[in-house]
């Protein structure tokens, strides 16, 4: 009689606090029509995955292996699949457009309401040595990119990289505020403004915090636990403000961003922690031509670009801990301390 192959995973069985991340062996999966066996190398842990855990998202439905930053080689291909074959390196993005509803026809595909394939939350995801994806969740790696730099490109890098190249379309000699600057996003923002060449003002609410992000490569570092921070952007550069705004925090520091910019500035608004809403005066947003954007995570177009970049500029996420699977939900005791300077990941 044939024994079911088993693998190593981390399984949430119900919702609630980070005890309920079961850890333990389940059948491996094969991969069908359309799918692709990956073998897991490292996978990140996100503040989303922290949402899930806590059944904040009604798509996800325990028993489900969560974790969507996930790097690896290819282990095995169903029927159908093209373009991969075993051994190929791989990353992940967490969602695949329908490609047929108006938003993907007008290319815009990150505004896909009717997603498939979704990672850690339709179907299951990295916290675990194999996983099965779709084949239009996966890019192939640079040459030589390392697995733990590559796992990051569509959660992490993507998003400061769509707001900072495409929504500030930042040059060399621009200044770029960035808020949140010490968690994963932000510290990625630095780098890619640094790449750049560009002049980053890393704002934070942590005087403890200022010397990790001088040693990322914040040019200057604001401390601001309340968020009022415009003033003294605007010290920092000759009273003419910064070009663009990468937010990552939300309302607690929009109306610092929104004074912080120069006219023509622009604000690229990534994230939104507390959804309290916000007051603008609109007489401003006139007088000075200022442009608000939302941005959203990586198509798979857009990953491919953002690896590509990562790799020639060398840039590597910044990891506060290394933690095996078997520890996912210390990591996640971690992340939620809001202690971590940078990412975590977990290894299977």
């Amino acid at each position: 009689m044939k024994h079911e192959a088993m693998m190593k995973a981390v399984v949430l069985r119900a919702f609630g606090e980070p005890e309920v991340l079961e850890y333990g062996e389940v059948p491996r999966p094969a991969p069908r029509p359309g799918e692709v066996l990956i073998e897991i190398r490292c996978c990140g842990v996100c503040h989303l995955d922290l949402i899930l855990r806590k059944g904040m998202r009604s798509r996800v439905k325990p028993p489900r292996i969560i974790g969507h930053e996930l790097a690896g080689t290819v282990a095995e291909v169903g029927e159908g699949v093209e373009g991969f074959a075993p051994g190929d390196r791989v990353a992940s993005f967490n969602f695949q457009a329908c490609g047929v509803c108006e938003d993907c026809l007008r290319g815009r595909p990150s505004l896909c309401r009717q997603t498939h394939g979704d990672i850690g939350q339709t179907r299951d995801g990295g916290y675990a040595q194999y996983a099965c994806l779709l084949q239009g969740n996966l890019v192939k790696l640079p040459e030589g990119m390392p697995f733990e730099h590559a796992c990051f490109g569509a959660c992490v890098f993507a998003p400061p990289y769509k707001a900072i190249r495409h929504v500030g379309q930042i040059r060399a000699g621009q200044s770029v505020v960035i808020t949140g600057a010490s968690g994963g996003l932000g510290l990625a923002a630095i780098q890619i403004v640094r790449a750049l060449g560009a002049r980053s003002i890393a704002i934070t609410g942590s005087q403890g915090k200022v010397e990790a992000l001088r040693a990322a490569g914040a040019d200057e570092v604001v401390v601001s636990p309340d968020g009022a921070f415009g003033e003294q952007v605007r010290g920092l550069t000759g009273g003419r403000g910064v070009d663009l705004v990468v937010e990552l925090i939300g309302s607690p520091t929009f109306d610092g961003a929104m004074r912080s910019l120069a006219p023509g500035g622009r604000c690229a608004v990534i994230g939104e922690l507390h959804g309290t809403p916000v007051s603008i005066n609109l007489g401003l947003v006139i007088l000075k031509e200022w442009e608000i954007r939302g941005v959203q995570s990586a198509t798979r177009d857009e990953l491919a670009e953002v690896l590509g970049f990562m790799h020639e500029h060398r840039i590597e996420p910044v990891v506060w801990q290394k933690l095996p699977l078997a520890q996912a939900a210390q990591a996640h005791r971690l992340l939620g301390d809001r202690e971590a300077i940078g990412r975590i990941l977990l290894v299977p």
